[in-house]
């Protein structure tokens, strides 16, 4: 798979949050092989069979998996591969990096540091971790106290970290970001900061110091779309984000740059096959952010 057909998942979690925790019941996997900013510990029980791709590690687990995730660009999913099981639990954690990284060089928290740098090829822990480690990751579903849950997750991570029973998976460590991510990443941040109003092709292709028509080419060989299509399925992800954290409707309408509320329904029903509060309601049921 090529880098430019991996999704960039884009998490709920703002910079004002520290950590969000998804609790779902399921009965397949269906997200595509992404990558995140956000660093992740990833949880399924009864899913034994399903595949878990993780960098260029491919295998098919067991009835339980537990698997840590500390690196921005190591692709990674769950898919159904052999599995046949219909009620899935599966609990993720995605955090900012930062909520630990300025901790990493103090001496009390020198095994999370190890821990870590063998995460950024996603390690996989151990039937034994997995389940003295199983009763803390319940508890951080339930807890409703932001600031006890933080010091939960710092005691989750802490435990694991010293456990010696788990391994790394992806052979070698994400290569770092091509000369066409950066250009995109340059792209989205300039689209985010002015996503409430219009972006001409013409301002995009400057920010990028390239003309029309050699922008034109690279958006639709880096990203499968044209500039268009392109724009508007950054606002419809911006607006899920919006609506994950509970945004009204017509705030999400103004806050992405939708020229009005029946548009914006018609397009995000289009996109993801429900209404923007349907969606809205059916998210609110499955993730707690901290």
């Amino acid at each position: 798979m090529t880098t430019s057909k991996i999704y960039r998942e884009k998490s709920p979690l703002s910079e004002k949050d520290c950590f969000v925790v998804f609790d779902r019941r399921k009965s397949s996997f269906t997200f595509p092989v992404h990558v995140h900013p956000e660093y992740e510990l990833n949880f399924v029980d009864g899913a034994p069979g399903a595949q878990r791709i993780i960098g260029d590690s491919v295998e098919y687990i067991g009835e339980k998996d537990l698997v840590l995730i500390a690196s921005p660009v190591l692709k990674h999913a769950w898919k159904n591969g052999n599995c046949t099981a219909t009620n899935i639990h599966e609990i993720t954690i995605q955090f900012h990096p930062s909520l630990i990284e300025q901790c990493l060089d103090k001496n009390q928290f020198k095994s999370i540091q190890r821990l870590f740098s063998h995460a950024a090829k996603g390690v996989c822990f151990g039937p034994a971790t997995t389940e003295r480690v199983l009763p803390l990751l319940r508890i951080l579903t339930m807890e409703t106290d932001g600031f006890y849950a933080v010091m939960r997750l710092f005691i989750l991570l802490y435990e694991l970290s010293k456990s010696d029973d788990f391994r790394e998976l992806s052979s070698t460590v994400a290569p770092k970001m091509t000369g066409p991510t950066l250009l995109l990443n340059t792209l989205q941040n300039h689209i985010n900061h002015h996503i409430n109003r219009m972006i001409p092709m013409a301002e995009a292709a400057a920010v990028l110091n390239m003309s029309r028509s050699t922008f034109a080419r690279f958006i639709k060989l880096h990203t499968g779309m044209n500039f268009t299509d392109y724009l508007l399925d950054f606002r419809i992800n911006k607006a899920i984000r919006e609506l994950k954290a509970t945004s009204s409707i017509p705030d999400v309408v103004t806050q992405c740059g939708f020229n009005s509320i029946s548009y914006f329904y018609r397009v995000f029903k289009k996109a993801q096959g429900i209404t923007p509060a349907e969606f809205r309601d059916n998210f609110k049921k499955q993730q707690v952010i901290i």
